[in-house]
Formats: structure tokens, sequence, C-alpha cells
């Protein structure tokens, strides 16, 4: 009989510890998350939010000027839900809100290469 590995170790998977990005009561833009790496994916999971499109801004080093990722825009309606961005080697980013949300949320993400 044929032994099963565990899927995590199918494939040499580079990840990023999970870290938060907050979304203020009022606002529609996280603070700066560095991922402490650049990564090929954003692994985001989103909480019940104020219906919305998500996208990702990013920016080359920490407290520069932050740029849309034209591959990040996800209609997450009223979220608690989670999803996959192509960030395309990133490491700094920002989870941006089409509405202004009616209480903090709270996204958490991480970087991940597969």
């Amino acid at each position: 009989m044929a032994k099963y590995k565990d899927p995590q170790q199918l494939f040499d998977t580079r990840r990023s510890a999970w870290k938060t990005a907050v979304i203020a009561s009022a606002g529609e833009t996280s603070g700066e998350v560095d991922l402490g790496d650049s990564y090929g994916y954003l692994m985001v999971n989103i909480p019940t939010i104020t219906s919305a499109t998500l996208s990702i801004t990013v920016a080359m080093e920490s407290g520069g000027t932050f740029v849309d990722l034209d591959s990040a825009s996800y209609v997450a309606g009223t979220g608690a839900l989670g999803t996959t961005f192509l960030l395309g080697g990133w490491q700094f980013i920002k989870i941006v809100s089409s509405a202004t949300q009616g209480a903090e949320r709270t996204f958490y993400v991480r970087g991940v290469e597969l």
C-alpha cells in the first residue's frame, strides 16, 4: 500500500507568517503591511465588511509611495471569506476598500510562493 504524504511536503512552499491589515472604522485603506519578503501570491482572510470591492496597493519600500496593483481587485460583497491575489513579488502592501467601513475591520494576510 502506498503511503500518502502530507500535502505540505509535496511542494516546496515558502510562506510568511499571518499578519494583520486593519481598516479603521470610517476608513477605506489599511495600514501598511510588511510581508517580510517578496512573494508571488497574497492570501487574504476577509472579515465581514460593509459591502465593497477590495483591491491591493503596493510600494517598493516601507513608507514608500503606494500604487494600485492592477491584477488585484475582488468583489468581496460583505466578506467573511478567503481569497488569493496574484502579488507578483511585492513585499509592502495595503488593502483598499471601495466603500467606507462601518466598523474597524481586521484582515489576515500572508505572502506565499506556490
